[in-house]
């Protein structure tokens, strides 16, 4: 039974390692296309401002689909390859401090759960704890369970921003115009751990072909003619067509390009952050 539990692992493994996470276009990546440009603008003009007079960074990223991922270890991949934060040298109080704001619409995950997580270098988890993460993301739920992402996500970014701003001792310029004051519901808890109805359809396919492969040991050489065949979902399982792109192992087929110079060159993420699903 050993041999089969390695080729589960491995075969979960080649289902997480399919998504590819796209290149930064912006501090503000809009690749699942739920934002208004007008609310682009102002989140990137929050970030920016952070950015100016902290040499923090925040990037904003929403994503149609992350198939069975979870979007903790997704956020976290997006601040270690687009390397979130600046390099800084040992002591520099701004070395590693990113933050990596991910949403995932409801409408368009193959989970059928939306989810917002703020993942967190390694220079801001001091400022933005795990707890402060997790209560931001659950403030604006009730927005994203209205599908209202660009109220959700501004707010979002704004109470990010804040804690830049207490941390630095800097005053952000930008300013939302009707803030909205949502309060936390328990009807949306902190979801860092989900396992998904697609591993379990997974799981099943990779039992029966097991036992099938025991029926017919001793009846036939070579091959396996009495196994059944492995179906996979994909991200996009259950789901019509969106036409937003595609998000899975072929890459990603959307997003601008730009002349966007990057970020800070750290990318130091050990795993502090929190968030919400609805």
């Amino acid at each position: 039974m050993s041999g089969f539990a390695g080729f589960f692992r491995a075969a979960l493994l080649a289902v997480v390692q399919a998504i590819q996470i796209p290149a930064p276009t912006g501090l503000v990546n809009d690749f699942a296309h739920a934002l208004q440009p007008a609310t682009a603008t102002r989140i990137e003009a929050i970030a920016a401002d952070v950015r100016t007079k902290s040499r923090g960074e925040i990037t904003v990223v929403t994503l149609p689909d992350i198939g069975q991922n979870d979007p903790e270890e997704i956020a976290l991949r997006i601040g270690r390859e687009w390397k979130v934060g600046k390099i800084g040298n040992p002591g520099d109080p701004t070395r590693n401090a990113g933050a990596v704001i991910l949403l995932v619409p409801k409408e368009t995950s193959s989970d059928g759960r939306g989810h917002c997580f703020i993942a967190t270098g390694r220079g801001a988890e001091g400022f933005i704890t795990d707890a402060d993460a997790g209560a931001i993301c659950r403030e604006a739920t009730p927005a994203f369970a209205a599908r209202d992402y660009d109220t959700g996500l501004e707010l979002v970014t704004l109470r990010t921003a804040q804690r830049f701003a207490n941390e630095f001792h800097i005053t952000l310029d930008t300013t939302v115009a009707a803030e909205p004051d949502f309060r936390v519901r328990d009807e949306y808890p902190v979801r860092r751990e989900r396992f998904p109805p697609q591993l379990i359809v997974m799981a099943i396919f990779l039992v029966f072909m097991f036992l099938s492969r025991l029926g017919s040991r001793g009846k036939r050489r070579g091959g396996c003619g009495g196994c059944l065949p492995i179906i996979i979902p994909g991200p996009g399982y259950g789901h019509g067509g969106y036409g937003g792109g595609s998000w899975g192992g072929g890459g990603f087929g959307g997003g601008g390009g730009g002349g966007f110079g990057g970020f800070g060159g750290g990318g130091g993420f050990g795993g502090g952050g929190g968030g919400s699903s609805w």
